[in-house]
């Protein structure tokens, strides 16, 4: 007969539990460190890429200071252009990085839950054994020790090992908690990456639109400097136009249409919306980011609408005209009451010929004129331009809008966050 059973059961329940206190597989240390070290890497990149492009913006700035003439305009574009590629690096750069991070947590949760797994299976069987060895009763243990001394050591030793087990279970307990963070972590790093997704698309879109304004502009002017002055000269001029055409013909107006549309001529009425605004608006009244704003602000809004899409006329009125200029490229006025006008640009047909009357909602053109084609201007791609002007002022036409959701919006103001947080 072994005279030490409990001798035996204990220095085997100390080794078990010996491996589950410190005997844990750790995820692979060079998996962990390169990762780790290409995060680390990416990270440096993009406070390089912020770097760079606070150095750009200021040399935006610079060049919207000098003289107007054809070179710092396009050097201003180029500029611009640049800004954007390099906004476009650092998304993908943090797509990136946080794609490495989520690689991370997942080898984190699977050492986790094989930690748990070891755990409970180490714990588990040292409950067998000791369930084991409780069915030995005390006189067979006494029998089985030298002394009463002995007897009562080991009895202290099983003490001391439930007390040990207590601690083995807290730390399932502990690497539970460690385990849901970091699952709640994956989680979020994965909603992440899709917004960082999202604005990596849009900032591709202003990346294309800075590209095509600058093709735009190289084709209008055929890199002369004289044609430059002439663009600059007549959109001067169509700005001024705009102005005289609705004074010459307010009160003709007044008088036709007054009965047509009453709560225009009472100057209190809200426009439509031209085109369904859901796609996005992409430019607000009078942009920080409007590429010709050294020269004039932007005196409109800029809804994003494919080629051929309908406008309609945003309130009863006379168009006024329909025209072709080097800035609005296709564009149309109509006149209502109340000193209102509006103006609708970047068409790619005429739809309802000058100085008929239009009702509220009806179409007047098509839109959408893509960059470089017939009747675009110069356009960054197919967008309409809307205006709203009153007594031949540009005015913010949203003041005469219909509210919209925020999401709207999400377009441009992505734009306008990732420019803030520079």
């Amino acid at each position: 007969m072994n005279k030490h059973p409990k001798n035996q059961i204990l220095l085997s329940i100390s080794i078990i539990l010996f491996g589950v206190l410190f005997g844990v597989q750790p995820l692979f240390a060079s998996d962990v460190d390169s990762l780790e070290n290409e995060i680390e890497r990416k990270q440096g990149r993009v406070k390089e890429i912020d770097s760079l492009i606070e150095s750009y913006q200021g040399k935006i700035a610079e060049r919207r200071n000098e003289a107007q003439n054809l070179e710092n305009q396009i050097v201003l574009l180029d500029n611009r252009v640049t800004e954007k590629e390099l906004a476009v690096e650092r998304t993908q750069i943090e797509i990136e990085s946080l794609t490495l991070e989520i690689e991370l947590m997942g080898q984190e949760i699977d050492s986790q839950e094989t930690r748990i797994d070891r755990q409970k299976a180490l714990i588990k069987d040292l409950l067998r054994r000791i369930n084991e060895q409780d069915e030995v009763t005390t006189f067979d243990v006494l029998l089985t020790q030298d002394s009463l001394s002995d007897f009562f050591r080991e009895y202290e030793e099983i003490k001391g090992l439930e007390s040990d087990l207590g601690n083995a279970l807290g730390e399932v307990k502990h690497h539970k908690t460690i385990l849901e963070d970091r699952r709640l972590t994956k989680e979020q790093k994965q909603t992440t990456i899709e917004d960082e997704r999202r604005t990596l698309r849009k900032e591709m879109l202003a990346l294309e639109a800075e590209q095509n304004f600058k093709e735009s502009l190289i084709a209008q002017t055929k890199e002369n400097e004289e044609e430059f002055q002439r663009i600059l000269y007549e959109l001067r001029q169509q700005q001024q136009s705009a102005s005289n055409i609705i004074a010459n013909l307010e009160q003709e107006l007044q008088d036709r249409l007054r009965s047509v549309d009453d709560a225009l001529a009472r100057g209190d009425a809200m426009l439509n919306w031209p085109m369904d605004p859901s796609r996005g608006i992409t430019a607000i009244f009078h942009d920080p980011g409007y590429p010709f704003r050294h020269l004039f602000e932007h005196p409109g809004i800029d809804l994003r609408a494919s080629v051929g899409t309908t406008v309609k006329s945003a309130g009863g009125g006379y168009v006024a005209w329909n025209k072709t200029g080097r800035m609005y490229g296709n564009y149309t006025m109509v006149v209502h009451t109340g000193g209102l006008a509006t103006v609708y640009a970047h068409l790619s047909k005429f739809l309802s010929p000058a100085d008929t009357f239009v009702d509220r909602g009806d179409p007047i053109a098509l839109s959408g004129g893509a960059a470089g084609a017939p009747g675009s201007g110069l356009s960054t791609g197919p967008h309409l331009h809307f205006e709203v002007r009153k007594d031949g002022i540009p005015v913010d036409p949203e003041h005469y809008l219909p509210q919209v959701p925020g999401s709207y919006y999400d377009y441009y103001e992505d734009y306008r966050r990732w420019k803030i947080r520079l």
